[in-house]
Protein backbone atom coordinates (compact mmCIF):
# COMPACT_ATOMS: atom_id res chain seq x y z
CA UNK A 1 0.00 0.00 0.00
CA UNK A 2 2.96 2.32 -0.54
CA UNK A 3 1.06 3.98 -3.39
CA UNK A 4 -1.49 5.44 -0.95
CA UNK A 5 0.94 8.01 0.46
CA UNK A 6 1.90 9.84 -2.74
CA UNK A 7 -1.67 9.56 -4.08
CA UNK A 8 -3.14 11.12 -0.93
CA UNK A 9 -0.45 13.80 -0.85
CA UNK A 10 -1.06 14.56 -4.54
CA UNK A 11 -4.82 14.89 -4.02
CA UNK A 12 -4.34 17.16 -1.01
CA UNK A 13 -1.87 19.40 -2.84
CA UNK A 14 -4.11 19.40 -5.93
CA UNK A 15 -7.07 20.72 -3.91
CA UNK A 16 -5.01 23.28 -2.00
CA UNK A 17 -3.24 24.35 -5.19
CA UNK A 18 -6.58 24.77 -6.93
CA UNK A 19 -7.82 26.94 -4.08
CA UNK A 20 -4.76 29.19 -4.10
CA UNK A 21 -4.74 29.47 -7.89
CA UNK A 22 -8.43 30.33 -7.77
CA UNK A 23 -7.55 33.31 -5.58
CA UNK A 24 -5.11 34.50 -8.24
CA UNK A 25 -7.74 33.93 -10.92
CA UNK A 26 -10.32 35.96 -8.95
CA UNK A 27 -7.83 38.78 -8.46
CA UNK A 28 -6.81 38.87 -12.12
CA UNK A 29 -10.19 38.11 -13.65
CA UNK A 30 -10.91 40.34 -16.62
CA UNK A 31 -13.74 42.87 -16.69
CA UNK A 32 -16.39 43.21 -19.44
CA UNK A 33 -15.16 44.34 -22.88
CA UNK A 34 -11.56 43.41 -22.03
CA UNK A 35 -11.16 41.58 -25.30
CA UNK A 36 -10.76 45.00 -26.90
CA UNK A 37 -7.21 45.34 -25.58
CA UNK A 38 -4.62 43.73 -23.34
CA UNK A 39 -4.52 46.88 -21.21
CA UNK A 40 -8.12 46.28 -20.16
CA UNK A 41 -7.33 43.41 -17.78
CA UNK A 42 -8.62 43.47 -14.22
CA UNK A 43 -5.54 45.29 -12.97
CA UNK A 44 -6.50 48.18 -15.28
CA UNK A 45 -10.21 47.58 -15.91
CA UNK A 46 -11.19 46.92 -12.30
CA UNK A 47 -9.33 48.41 -9.40
CA UNK A 48 -10.65 48.21 -5.88
CA UNK A 49 -12.99 51.19 -6.03
CA UNK A 50 -13.31 51.66 -9.81
CA UNK A 51 -14.77 49.54 -12.60
CA UNK A 52 -14.01 50.52 -16.19
CA UNK A 53 -16.59 49.56 -18.83
CA UNK A 54 -15.12 50.32 -22.24
CA UNK A 55 -17.66 50.00 -25.05
CA UNK A 56 -17.25 51.04 -28.68
CA UNK A 57 -20.42 53.10 -28.60
CA UNK A 58 -23.62 53.79 -26.66
CA UNK A 59 -25.46 50.96 -28.44
CA UNK A 60 -22.91 48.36 -27.30
CA UNK A 61 -23.01 49.59 -23.70
CA UNK A 62 -26.80 49.78 -23.75
CA UNK A 63 -27.02 46.20 -25.05
CA UNK A 64 -24.54 44.90 -22.47
CA UNK A 65 -26.24 46.52 -19.47
CA UNK A 66 -29.66 45.21 -20.53
CA UNK A 67 -28.39 41.70 -19.78
CA UNK A 68 -25.82 42.53 -17.07
CA UNK A 69 -28.37 44.35 -14.89
CA UNK A 70 -31.48 42.15 -14.81
CA UNK A 71 -33.48 44.24 -12.29
CA UNK A 72 -36.84 45.20 -13.73
CA UNK A 73 -36.73 48.62 -12.03
CA UNK A 74 -33.41 49.38 -13.78
CA UNK A 75 -34.65 48.62 -17.28
CA UNK A 76 -34.45 51.56 -19.66
CA UNK A 77 -35.86 52.22 -23.13
CA UNK A 78 -35.28 49.25 -25.46
CA UNK A 79 -33.67 51.41 -28.14
CA UNK A 80 -30.17 52.74 -27.49
CA UNK A 81 -29.79 56.52 -27.10
CA UNK A 82 -28.44 58.57 -29.99
CA UNK A 83 -27.64 62.24 -30.48
CA UNK A 84 -31.04 62.63 -32.17
CA UNK A 85 -33.32 60.60 -29.90
CA UNK A 86 -31.79 61.11 -26.46
CA UNK A 87 -34.75 63.11 -25.11
CA UNK A 88 -37.18 60.41 -26.28
CA UNK A 89 -34.89 57.82 -24.64
CA UNK A 90 -35.15 59.72 -21.34
CA UNK A 91 -38.94 59.98 -21.54
CA UNK A 92 -39.30 56.29 -22.39
CA UNK A 93 -36.95 55.24 -19.55
CA UNK A 94 -38.45 57.24 -16.67
CA UNK A 95 -41.61 55.94 -15.06
CA UNK A 96 -42.96 59.03 -13.22
CA UNK A 97 -43.91 58.84 -9.56
CA UNK A 98 -47.71 58.89 -9.23
CA UNK A 99 -47.48 61.38 -6.34
CA UNK A 100 -44.45 63.53 -7.18
CA UNK A 101 -43.30 66.42 -5.03
CA UNK A 102 -41.31 68.12 -7.77
CA UNK A 103 -40.82 68.33 -11.52
CA UNK A 104 -37.51 68.45 -13.37
CA UNK A 105 -37.17 70.95 -16.21
CA UNK A 106 -34.50 69.96 -18.73
CA UNK A 107 -33.03 71.51 -21.86
CA UNK A 108 -33.38 69.61 -25.10
CA UNK A 109 -31.90 69.69 -28.56
CA UNK A 110 -28.25 69.01 -29.35
CA UNK A 111 -25.66 67.01 -27.40
CA UNK A 112 -24.62 70.08 -25.44
CA UNK A 113 -28.13 70.15 -23.95
CA UNK A 114 -27.78 66.48 -23.07
CA UNK A 115 -24.55 67.21 -21.21
CA UNK A 116 -26.27 69.72 -18.94
CA UNK A 117 -29.38 67.55 -18.50
CA UNK A 118 -27.64 64.21 -17.85
CA UNK A 119 -26.74 64.61 -14.12
CA UNK A 120 -30.37 65.45 -13.35
CA UNK A 121 -31.64 62.61 -15.57
CA UNK A 122 -29.84 60.15 -13.29
CA UNK A 123 -31.74 61.34 -10.23
CA UNK A 124 -35.03 61.58 -12.14
CA UNK A 125 -34.65 57.96 -13.24
CA UNK A 126 -33.80 56.87 -9.69
CA UNK A 127 -36.69 58.72 -8.03
CA UNK A 128 -39.24 58.61 -10.82
CA UNK A 129 -39.33 62.38 -11.21
CA UNK A 130 -41.65 63.77 -13.87
CA UNK A 131 -39.52 65.42 -16.55
CA UNK A 132 -40.46 68.23 -18.93
CA UNK A 133 -38.29 69.52 -21.77
CA UNK A 134 -37.89 73.11 -22.84
CA UNK A 135 -38.25 73.58 -26.59
CA UNK A 136 -37.94 76.95 -28.28
CA UNK A 137 -37.59 78.58 -24.88
CA UNK A 138 -40.80 77.23 -23.37
CA UNK A 139 -42.54 74.21 -21.86
CA UNK A 140 -45.50 72.68 -23.69
CA UNK A 141 -48.92 73.89 -22.53
CA UNK A 142 -49.90 70.34 -21.58
CA UNK A 143 -46.86 69.87 -19.31
CA UNK A 144 -47.29 73.36 -17.88
CA UNK A 145 -50.87 72.63 -16.86
CA UNK A 146 -50.03 69.21 -15.48
CA UNK A 147 -47.12 70.24 -13.23
CA UNK A 148 -47.67 73.95 -12.51
CA UNK A 149 -48.52 73.23 -8.85
CA UNK A 150 -45.16 71.50 -8.19
CA UNK A 151 -41.79 72.95 -7.39
CA UNK A 152 -39.69 72.97 -10.55
CA UNK A 153 -35.98 72.30 -10.56
CA UNK A 154 -34.60 74.02 -13.64
CA UNK A 155 -31.46 72.28 -14.84
CA UNK A 156 -28.85 74.17 -16.82
CA UNK A 157 -27.81 77.77 -17.56
CA UNK A 158 -30.05 80.49 -18.93
CA UNK A 159 -28.57 80.03 -22.38
CA UNK A 160 -30.50 76.75 -22.55
CA UNK A 161 -33.50 77.51 -20.31
CA UNK A 162 -34.65 81.15 -20.11
CA UNK A 163 -35.67 82.55 -16.72
CA UNK A 164 -39.20 83.09 -17.98
CA UNK A 165 -39.78 79.32 -17.94
CA UNK A 166 -39.77 79.34 -14.13
CA UNK A 167 -42.75 81.70 -14.03
CA UNK A 168 -45.11 78.92 -15.07
CA UNK A 169 -44.56 76.92 -11.87
CA UNK A 170 -45.58 77.37 -8.25
CA UNK A 171 -41.94 77.61 -7.24
CA UNK A 172 -38.71 77.14 -9.15
CA UNK A 173 -35.00 76.74 -8.43
CA UNK A 174 -32.22 76.70 -10.99
CA UNK A 175 -29.26 74.34 -10.66
CA UNK A 176 -26.33 75.08 -12.93
CA UNK A 177 -22.61 74.92 -12.34
CA UNK A 178 -19.99 77.21 -13.78
CA UNK A 179 -18.96 74.36 -16.09
CA UNK A 180 -20.09 70.80 -16.71
CA UNK A 181 -17.78 69.19 -14.13
CA UNK A 182 -18.90 71.69 -11.48
CA UNK A 183 -22.54 71.21 -12.57
CA UNK A 184 -22.38 67.43 -12.08
CA UNK A 185 -20.84 67.90 -8.62
CA UNK A 186 -23.59 70.37 -7.68
CA UNK A 187 -26.18 67.78 -8.70
CA UNK A 188 -24.44 65.12 -6.60
CA UNK A 189 -24.35 67.38 -3.53
CA UNK A 190 -27.75 69.06 -3.90
CA UNK A 191 -30.67 68.01 -1.72
CA UNK A 192 -34.10 69.58 -1.14
CA UNK A 193 -35.53 67.44 1.63
CA UNK A 194 -38.97 69.03 1.58
CA UNK A 195 -39.50 68.34 -2.12
CA UNK A 196 -37.41 65.15 -2.16
CA UNK A 197 -35.04 66.17 -4.91
CA UNK A 198 -31.30 65.57 -5.14
CA UNK A 199 -28.76 63.00 -4.00
CA UNK A 200 -27.41 65.00 -1.06
CA UNK A 201 -24.01 63.36 -1.27
CA UNK A 202 -21.91 65.82 0.69
CA UNK A 203 -18.93 65.16 2.91
CA UNK A 204 -21.16 65.62 5.96
CA UNK A 205 -23.09 62.45 5.17
CA UNK A 206 -21.95 59.59 7.40
CA UNK A 207 -24.15 56.94 5.82
CA UNK A 208 -24.71 55.65 2.33
CA UNK A 209 -22.89 53.39 -0.13
CA UNK A 210 -22.46 55.91 -2.94
CA UNK A 211 -21.83 54.88 -6.54
CA UNK A 212 -20.91 57.20 -9.39
CA UNK A 213 -20.88 56.87 -13.17
CA UNK A 214 -17.94 58.84 -14.61
CA UNK A 215 -17.80 59.94 -18.23
CA UNK A 216 -16.53 62.90 -20.23
CA UNK A 217 -18.85 65.58 -21.70
CA UNK A 218 -18.13 64.44 -25.25
CA UNK A 219 -19.11 60.88 -24.21
CA UNK A 220 -22.37 61.95 -22.58
CA UNK A 221 -24.22 59.38 -24.72
CA UNK A 222 -22.19 56.64 -23.04
CA UNK A 223 -23.21 58.15 -19.71
CA UNK A 224 -26.85 58.03 -20.79
CA UNK A 225 -26.48 54.40 -21.92
CA UNK A 226 -25.20 53.62 -18.39
CA UNK A 227 -28.42 55.04 -16.89
CA UNK A 228 -29.46 51.64 -15.38
CA UNK A 229 -26.74 52.16 -12.74
CA UNK A 230 -28.84 55.04 -11.34
CA UNK A 231 -31.26 52.42 -10.00
CA UNK A 232 -29.23 49.21 -9.71
CA UNK A 233 -26.39 50.95 -7.83
CA UNK A 234 -27.96 54.30 -6.84
CA UNK A 235 -25.32 55.96 -9.00
CA UNK A 236 -25.10 59.66 -9.70
CA UNK A 237 -23.19 61.05 -12.67
CA UNK A 238 -19.87 62.93 -12.66
CA UNK A 239 -17.85 64.46 -15.49
CA UNK A 240 -14.13 63.95 -16.01
CA UNK A 241 -12.14 66.28 -18.25
CA UNK A 242 -12.02 65.90 -22.02
CA UNK A 243 -8.27 65.34 -21.81
CA UNK A 244 -8.90 62.33 -19.53
CA UNK A 245 -7.94 63.93 -16.22
CA UNK A 246 -9.92 65.07 -13.19
CA UNK A 247 -11.10 68.72 -13.28
CA UNK A 248 -10.60 70.69 -10.07
CA UNK A 249 -14.30 70.50 -9.11
CA UNK A 250 -14.37 66.72 -9.50
CA UNK A 251 -11.02 66.20 -7.79
CA UNK A 252 -12.13 68.27 -4.81
CA UNK A 253 -15.39 66.37 -4.58
CA UNK A 254 -14.09 62.81 -4.79
CA UNK A 255 -11.44 63.45 -2.14
CA UNK A 256 -14.15 64.80 0.15
CA UNK A 257 -15.90 61.43 -0.16
CA UNK A 258 -13.14 59.43 1.55
CA UNK A 259 -14.49 57.69 4.67
CA UNK A 260 -12.68 56.58 7.83
CA UNK A 261 -12.92 53.35 9.78
CA UNK A 262 -12.59 52.78 13.51
CA UNK A 263 -12.00 49.03 13.91
CA UNK A 264 -11.61 47.50 10.45
CA UNK A 265 -11.66 48.63 6.80
CA UNK A 266 -14.63 46.27 6.41
CA UNK A 267 -16.79 48.98 8.01
CA UNK A 268 -18.99 50.95 5.67
CA UNK A 269 -19.82 53.15 3.99
CA UNK A 270 -18.00 52.60 0.71
CA UNK A 271 -17.79 54.45 -2.61
CA UNK A 272 -17.45 53.05 -6.12
CA UNK A 273 -16.91 54.58 -9.57
CA UNK A 274 -18.08 53.17 -12.91
CA UNK A 275 -15.95 54.67 -15.70
CA UNK A 276 -17.77 54.44 -19.04
CA UNK A 277 -15.66 56.74 -21.21
CA UNK A 278 -12.46 55.41 -22.82
CA UNK A 279 -11.10 58.97 -22.69
CA UNK A 280 -10.72 58.82 -18.90
CA UNK A 281 -7.02 58.10 -18.38
CA UNK A 282 -5.69 55.27 -16.23
CA UNK A 283 -3.94 57.92 -14.14
CA UNK A 284 -7.31 59.54 -13.42
CA UNK A 285 -8.78 56.11 -12.69
CA UNK A 286 -6.00 55.43 -10.21
CA UNK A 287 -6.59 58.79 -8.54
CA UNK A 288 -10.32 58.06 -8.27
CA UNK A 289 -9.51 54.69 -6.72
CA UNK A 290 -7.02 56.23 -4.30
CA UNK A 291 -9.28 59.14 -3.36
CA UNK A 292 -11.96 57.01 -1.70
CA UNK A 293 -9.71 54.29 -0.28
CA UNK A 294 -10.72 53.95 3.36
CA UNK A 295 -8.23 54.93 6.04
CA UNK A 296 -8.07 54.40 9.78
CA UNK A 297 -9.71 57.20 11.72
CA UNK A 298 -8.54 59.89 11.75
CA UNK A 299 -4.93 59.58 10.64
CA UNK A 300 -5.77 58.75 6.99
CA UNK A 301 -2.93 56.30 7.40
CA UNK A 302 -1.72 53.27 5.47
CA UNK A 303 -4.03 51.92 2.78
CA UNK A 304 -4.05 49.00 0.34
CA UNK A 305 -3.22 45.52 1.52
CA UNK A 306 -4.39 44.89 5.09
CA UNK A 307 -1.87 43.70 7.63
CA UNK A 308 -3.68 40.39 8.08
CA UNK A 309 -3.62 39.70 4.33
CA UNK A 310 0.09 40.54 4.33
CA UNK A 311 0.77 38.17 7.22
CA UNK A 312 -1.31 35.45 5.54
CA UNK A 313 0.69 35.78 2.31
CA UNK A 314 3.96 35.65 4.26
CA UNK A 315 2.81 32.54 6.13
CA UNK A 316 1.80 30.78 2.91
CA UNK A 317 4.99 31.72 1.05
CA UNK A 318 7.19 30.61 3.96
CA UNK A 319 5.20 27.36 4.18
CA UNK A 320 5.60 26.57 0.49
CA UNK A 321 9.33 27.36 0.67
CA UNK A 322 9.72 25.23 3.81
CA UNK A 323 7.94 22.26 2.24
CA UNK A 324 10.03 22.45 -0.94
CA UNK A 325 13.25 22.67 1.09
CA UNK A 326 12.44 19.59 3.17
CA UNK A 327 11.45 17.50 0.14
CA UNK A 328 14.58 18.44 -1.83
CA UNK A 329 16.91 18.03 1.16
CA UNK A 330 15.48 14.67 2.20
CA UNK A 331 15.54 13.35 -1.37
CA UNK A 332 19.27 14.05 -1.72
CA UNK A 333 20.57 13.38 1.80
CA UNK A 334 18.31 10.72 3.32
CA UNK A 335 18.02 7.85 0.84
CA UNK A 336 17.46 5.41 3.72
CA UNK A 337 14.26 7.16 4.86
CA UNK A 338 11.02 5.82 3.39
CA UNK A 339 9.17 8.11 1.00
CA UNK A 340 5.96 8.23 3.15
CA UNK A 341 8.02 9.70 6.00
CA UNK A 342 9.66 12.25 3.69
CA UNK A 343 6.24 13.29 2.42
CA UNK A 344 4.96 13.62 6.00
CA UNK A 345 7.88 15.91 6.90
CA UNK A 346 7.45 17.92 3.71
CA UNK A 347 3.73 18.42 4.34
CA UNK A 348 4.43 19.31 7.97
CA UNK A 349 6.91 21.96 6.86
CA UNK A 350 4.26 23.26 4.44
CA UNK A 351 1.81 24.08 7.23
CA UNK A 352 4.39 24.73 9.96
CA UNK A 353 6.73 27.20 8.22
CA UNK A 354 10.30 27.63 9.51
CA UNK A 355 9.66 25.53 12.64
CA UNK A 356 9.00 22.47 10.46
CA UNK A 357 12.42 22.54 8.73
CA UNK A 358 14.13 23.27 12.07
CA UNK A 359 12.55 20.21 13.69
CA UNK A 360 13.29 18.11 10.59
CA UNK A 361 16.99 19.02 10.69
CA UNK A 362 17.01 18.41 14.44
CA UNK A 363 15.42 14.99 13.97
CA UNK A 364 17.85 13.74 11.30
CA UNK A 365 21.02 15.59 12.26
CA UNK A 366 21.73 12.98 14.93
CA UNK A 367 23.53 9.62 15.11
CA UNK A 368 21.65 6.73 13.52
CA UNK A 369 21.95 2.95 13.45
CA UNK A 370 20.51 0.08 11.45
CA UNK A 371 18.78 -2.78 13.31
CA UNK A 372 18.91 -6.44 12.42
CA UNK A 373 15.94 -6.04 10.09
CA UNK A 374 17.73 -3.35 8.11
CA UNK A 375 15.59 -0.48 9.46
CA UNK A 376 17.25 2.81 10.32
CA UNK A 377 16.70 4.49 13.71
CA UNK A 378 17.89 7.89 14.94
CA UNK A 379 18.98 8.58 18.51
CA UNK A 380 16.72 11.45 19.53
CA UNK A 381 15.65 12.93 22.86
CA UNK A 382 12.02 12.32 23.67
CA UNK A 383 10.86 15.84 22.84
CA UNK A 384 12.28 15.47 19.29
CA UNK A 385 10.80 11.95 19.08
CA UNK A 386 7.39 13.41 19.91
CA UNK A 387 7.92 16.17 17.33
CA UNK A 388 8.72 13.50 14.72
CA UNK A 389 5.65 11.49 15.73
CA UNK A 390 3.53 14.64 15.49
CA UNK A 391 4.89 15.29 12.00
CA UNK A 392 3.94 11.75 10.96
CA UNK A 393 0.34 12.44 11.94
CA UNK A 394 -0.19 16.10 11.20
CA UNK A 395 1.77 16.01 7.93
CA UNK A 396 -1.08 14.18 6.26
CA UNK A 397 -3.94 15.05 8.63
CA UNK A 398 -3.83 18.85 8.86
CA UNK A 399 -3.46 19.55 5.10
CA UNK A 400 -6.21 17.00 4.51
CA UNK A 401 -8.49 18.83 6.95
CA UNK A 402 -7.78 22.11 5.14
CA UNK A 403 -8.53 20.45 1.79
CA UNK A 404 -11.79 18.98 3.12
CA UNK A 405 -12.74 22.36 4.61
CA UNK A 406 -12.07 24.04 1.27
CA UNK A 407 -14.27 21.54 -0.59
CA UNK A 408 -17.05 22.02 1.96
CA UNK A 409 -17.11 25.81 1.64
CA UNK A 410 -16.56 25.62 -2.14
CA UNK A 411 -19.52 23.32 -2.78
CA UNK A 412 -21.51 24.33 0.31
CA UNK A 413 -22.98 22.15 3.02
CA UNK A 414 -26.45 21.95 4.59
CA UNK A 415 -27.62 23.78 7.68
CA UNK A 416 -30.24 22.00 9.72
CA UNK A 417 -32.08 22.95 12.88
CA UNK A 418 -34.55 20.20 13.86
CA UNK A 419 -36.62 20.59 17.03
CA UNK A 420 -34.36 18.37 19.11
CA UNK A 421 -31.39 20.61 18.44
CA UNK A 422 -32.91 23.69 20.11
CA UNK A 423 -31.55 25.03 23.37
CA UNK A 424 -27.90 24.74 24.41
CA UNK A 425 -27.08 22.38 21.50
CA UNK A 426 -28.24 24.73 18.73
CA UNK A 427 -24.62 25.13 17.63
CA UNK A 428 -24.66 21.56 16.27
CA UNK A 429 -26.79 22.82 13.39
CA UNK A 430 -24.70 25.88 12.60
CA UNK A 431 -22.34 26.07 9.65
CA UNK A 432 -18.93 26.28 11.26
CA UNK A 433 -19.44 23.48 13.85
CA UNK A 434 -20.76 21.18 11.12
CA UNK A 435 -17.74 21.95 8.97
CA UNK A 436 -15.31 21.35 11.85
CA UNK A 437 -16.90 18.05 12.81
CA UNK A 438 -16.91 16.93 9.17
CA UNK A 439 -13.26 17.94 8.74
CA UNK A 440 -12.23 15.86 11.77
CA UNK A 441 -14.35 12.77 11.06
CA UNK A 442 -13.55 12.57 7.35
CA UNK A 443 -9.84 13.15 7.97
CA UNK A 444 -9.69 10.33 10.53
CA UNK A 445 -11.54 7.95 8.20
CA UNK A 446 -9.10 8.73 5.37
CA UNK A 447 -5.80 8.94 7.29
CA UNK A 448 -6.42 5.81 9.36
CA UNK A 449 -6.48 3.23 6.52
CA UNK A 450 -4.36 5.14 3.98
CA UNK A 451 -1.57 6.46 6.20
CA UNK A 452 -1.39 5.35 9.81
CA UNK A 453 -2.10 1.65 9.41
CA UNK A 454 0.38 1.14 6.53
CA UNK A 455 2.99 3.21 8.39
CA UNK A 456 2.60 1.17 11.58
CA UNK A 457 2.68 -2.03 9.56
CA UNK A 458 5.99 -0.89 8.12
CA UNK A 459 7.48 0.09 11.50
CA UNK A 460 5.95 -2.29 14.07
CA UNK A 461 5.90 -6.06 14.28
CA UNK A 462 2.55 -7.13 15.79
CA UNK A 463 -0.63 -8.96 14.74
CA UNK A 464 -2.76 -7.27 12.07
CA UNK A 465 -5.96 -6.84 14.18
CA UNK A 466 -3.96 -5.17 16.94
CA UNK A 467 -2.23 -2.93 14.39
CA UNK A 468 -5.59 -1.88 12.92
CA UNK A 469 -6.98 -1.00 16.37
CA UNK A 470 -3.82 0.81 17.40
CA UNK A 471 -3.75 2.75 14.13
CA UNK A 472 -7.36 3.87 14.65
CA UNK A 473 -6.82 4.87 18.29
CA UNK A 474 -3.62 6.82 17.60
CA UNK A 475 -5.15 8.48 14.52
CA UNK A 476 -8.30 9.52 16.37
CA UNK A 477 -6.39 10.81 19.41
CA UNK A 478 -3.68 12.54 17.42
CA UNK A 479 -6.18 14.20 15.07
CA UNK A 480 -8.32 15.18 18.06
CA UNK A 481 -5.33 16.93 19.63
CA UNK A 482 -4.60 18.67 16.33
CA UNK A 483 -8.26 19.65 16.01
CA UNK A 484 -8.38 21.12 19.51
CA UNK A 485 -5.71 23.62 18.61
CA UNK A 486 -6.66 24.01 14.98
CA UNK A 487 -10.42 24.47 15.33
CA UNK A 488 -10.16 26.69 18.40
CA UNK A 489 -7.75 29.00 16.59
CA UNK A 490 -9.88 29.03 13.44
CA UNK A 491 -13.03 29.78 15.44
CA UNK A 492 -11.40 32.58 17.44
CA UNK A 493 -9.79 34.16 14.38
CA UNK A 494 -12.77 33.92 12.04
CA UNK A 495 -15.46 34.81 14.57
CA UNK A 496 -13.73 37.42 16.70
CA UNK A 497 -10.65 38.83 14.97
CA UNK A 498 -11.85 39.09 11.36
CA UNK A 499 -15.15 41.01 11.39
CA UNK A 500 -16.08 39.92 7.86
CA UNK A 501 -16.00 36.14 7.46
CA UNK A 502 -13.58 35.38 4.58
CA UNK A 503 -14.72 33.01 1.84
CA UNK A 504 -12.76 30.26 0.15
CA UNK A 505 -11.61 32.67 -2.57
CA UNK A 506 -10.03 35.00 0.00
CA UNK A 507 -6.36 34.73 0.98
CA UNK A 508 -7.43 35.26 4.60
CA UNK A 509 -9.31 31.94 4.58
CA UNK A 510 -6.16 30.03 3.70
CA UNK A 511 -4.07 32.19 6.01
CA UNK A 512 -6.34 31.36 8.94
CA UNK A 513 -6.21 27.65 8.12
CA UNK A 514 -2.41 27.72 7.95
CA UNK A 515 -2.17 29.56 11.27
CA UNK A 516 -4.66 27.14 12.84
CA UNK A 517 -2.62 24.16 11.62
CA UNK A 518 0.53 25.67 13.14
CA UNK A 519 -1.24 25.99 16.49
CA UNK A 520 -2.64 22.48 16.06
CA UNK A 521 0.91 21.14 15.72
CA UNK A 522 1.96 22.88 18.94
CA UNK A 523 -1.04 21.45 20.79
CA UNK A 524 -0.55 17.92 19.42
CA UNK A 525 3.16 17.88 20.25
CA UNK A 526 2.73 17.13 24.02
CA UNK A 527 -0.05 14.62 23.26
CA UNK A 528 2.36 12.71 21.06
CA UNK A 529 4.95 12.88 23.83
CA UNK A 530 2.50 10.87 25.95
CA UNK A 531 1.89 8.38 23.12
CA UNK A 532 5.66 7.91 22.72
CA UNK A 533 5.89 7.18 26.44
CA UNK A 534 3.02 4.68 26.10
CA UNK A 535 4.69 2.98 23.09
CA UNK A 536 1.68 3.76 20.91
CA UNK A 537 3.87 5.58 18.42
CA UNK A 538 7.51 5.28 17.37
CA UNK A 539 9.54 8.48 17.33
CA UNK A 540 12.97 7.35 16.16
CA UNK A 541 12.39 6.68 12.44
Amino acid sequence: MKWTYPVLAFLILLILGFGLLNILKEDLEVAPFTEKGAMEGRMMGHTKNVTRLVAANAADLHGYLKTAIPYQEAQVAPTAPTAENWADFVKASIKPNLEPKHVVVLPTGNEEALRWALPAVYYAFYYGSPVVFVQNGQVSAQDQAKYSNLKAFVIGPESFIPSAVANGFKDAERIAGKDLADHAVKMAEFRDELHEFGWGRTNTRNTGYFHYVVTTPSDALLGLAALPYAVSNNASLLYAGEEGGLPAALDRYVWSQRADWFVTPAEGPFRHFWVVSPKVSYGAQGRLDFSVEKADYASMGPIGLGYMEGLAIMLLVLGIASGIFVMIHSSYTLPMVHMPIKIAWGMTALIVPVLGPILYINAYGRPAYKDEDGKWHWLRPQNIQSAAATAMGIGYGAPLMIAIGFLLVWFGFPLFFPEWIEGPFFWLGAGMPIMMIAMYVLSVLIVWPMVQYPMKQMMMDMPKPKLIRMAFVTTALSMLAVSLGMMTTAWWTLMYHIPMMPKEDDILWFGVMWLASFVGFLVAWPFNWLMIRSHLKPGNV
